[in-house]
């Protein structure tokens, strides 16, 4: 499976492209007022208006900071309600990729209650990678607020 790397700080991350459905330079963002600190804002994507979720923020309670390799991973998001609908996500030092075998990740043996996006682990010659799971990243309030309209719908 191939996996879009980025970094929080000094830790690497790796993102499934299953869902990917393309990766943006970094735009200014419309903010969301009164939105939870780490709803990044919105976007015009391809005439589409899309949230999103900075992932920097999210883990470490900090914006990411806008550096040449920061981008925004427009995924597939899937809805609770059904369907789906583009998510953005916010995160820096997206500079590359590596495929890893599924079974190349492991259980970490700890479960973090407000971080349940952040799934097992994989190792290579730079040392440990944490997937990120988008399916637990949003709660089932701020899809709601981000999304309002798919939810009206269900």
């Amino acid at each position: 499976m191939l996996h879009v790397l980025f970094h929080l700080d000094a830790q690497r991350y790796a993102l499934d492209t299953g869902r990917l459905i393309e990766i943006v330079p970094f735009v200014e963002l419309r903010p969301l007022p009164r939105a939870p600190a780490y709803v990044a804002g919105l976007f015009d994507y391809r005439g589409r208006t899309v949230p999103v979720i900075d992932l920097t923020a999210l883990t470490l309670g900090r914006s990411s900071r806008v550096l040449h390799s920061t981008r925004i991973l427009v995924i597939d998001h899937q809805l609770t309600a059904g369907g789906s609908r583009p998510l953005g996500l916010l995160a820096e030092q997206v500079v590359e990729t590596l495929t890893l075998a599924p079974e190349a990740f492991t259980d970490t043996g700890v479960e973090i209650p407000d971080a349940h996006y952040l799934g097992r682990v994989a190792r290579d010659e730079r040392g440990l990678l944490q997937a990120v799971e988008t399916d637990a990243l949003l709660t089932p309030e701020v899809e709601a607020l981000l999304f309002r309209d798919a939810a009206a719908c269900s």
